[in-house]
């Protein structure tokens, strides 16, 4: 029966990335974009060809990555600290990254400062880099210990996380209304693709990641018996702990530097594939992966269909993720998953 719901999930998968491709703000005809494929129509002349290639391809292939990413971190995630309400996001990397975003639009419209790096935006360069530092300050204030402890990456996350939210606050004060705006849109997160630059960057700075998590799975399911048992056979606890943590971290600063921060995906979609798989990480990991890509293109579906214009794939992601939180709030009693 596990089987053949893990079959259903990965069936339905798929229907939903091509379904993402084709159905937008206007659903498009793939059989025309194959008539003006054949014909060898110049794509200046095919414009449903044209849509095709280098607006929604780019764009379900963004959302599929960057789901795939934060699902499959948030699953590590929850897997290192033993909690069921860890993600990526509890770390403060997202709240940093979009500090850092803020801090070069301020540079940008307050001292004339703009620049490109590589093809990246200095938005997308600073969202980055501050979700970096994010990272390294976390870790630095983990390793003052023994050990790394789980507690100490939640709380040292959470309060860097509140942080950033005040420095964000500080620079809306310091941004033109009409810049205001934009960014405000900016943090509700976005997969306004276009072309296959962004795709490329993402494809380089996630998929390495994700191979590394993947290779940690056997150490997860050891590690769910206990840091004492899992060291007992011969599981590295303290390495796992570090590349995990720095990993996922990166993987998400990557992400949140490209489409923005997009909440409760890492969430979501672990808790839904381990009602089906189990706790066994081996099949829990690559399952994530697959369903966080789809679920994000899913969610992609219906910000664009929702109102006229284009909804934040954000506030699609937090109107499921708000009340699933709680959902896990009442039903664990705030006690810690072990």
């Amino acid at each position: 029966m596990r089987h053949l719901a893990i079959g259903g999930l990965i069936l339905l998968s798929v229907v939903i990335v091509l379904a993402s491709v084709v159905v937008g703000a206007e659903t498009l005809s793939p059989l025309q974009a194959w008539r003006e494929w054949r014909a060898g129509t110049p794509l200046s002349e095919a414009p449903t060809l044209s849509v095709f290639l280098y607006q929604r391809v780019p764009r379900t292939l963004a959302a599929l990555l960057a789901g795939s990413g934060l699902a499959l971190a948030g699953a590590a995630f929850q897997a290192l600290l033993r909690n069921p309400l860890a993600t990526p996001y509890t770390l403060g990397v997202s709240s940093a990254g979009a500090l850092g975003a803020f801090t070069a639009m301020v540079l940008a419209t307050g001292y004339g400062w703009s620049h490109t790096y590589l093809g990246f935006s200095g938005i997308e360069v600073f969202a980055f880099l501050f979700a970096a530092v994010d990272v390294m300050l976390i870790y630095f204030l983990a390793v003052q210990k023994a050990r790394v402890s789980p507690s100490v990456l939640l709380l040292a996350g959470v309060t860097l996380g509140m942080i950033a939210n005040a420095g964000i606050m500080m620079m809306q004060q310091m941004l033109a209304p009409e810049y205001l705006v934009i960014m405000t849109r900016w943090t509700m997160g976005h997969l306004n693709i276009l072309g296959y630059d962004p795709v490329m960057a993402l494809f380089i700075g996630v998929v390495p990641c994700m191979g590394v998590l993947l290779a940690q799975a056997g150490k997860f399911d050891q590690l769910g018996f206990g840091e004492e048992l899992a060291a007992g056979r011969g599981v590295n606890v303290r390495r796992l702990q570090l590349v995990t943590f720095l990993v996922g971290s990166l993987m998400t600063a990557v992400i949140v530097s490209k489409v923005g921060p997009i909440g409760f995906v890492g969430l979501i979609v672990p808790h839904a594939v381990r009602s089906i798989t189990g706790t066994r990480h081996r099949t829990l990991l690559p399952l994530s992966l697959i369903a966080g890509g789809a679920f994000l293109c899913l969610c992609d579906i219906v910000a664009r269909r929702l109102l006229p214009g284009e909804t934040p794939v954000g506030i699609i992601t937090a109107l499921v993720g708000g009340p699933f939180f709680l959902y896990l709030l009442l039903r664990r009693r705030f006690m810690e998953w072990m």
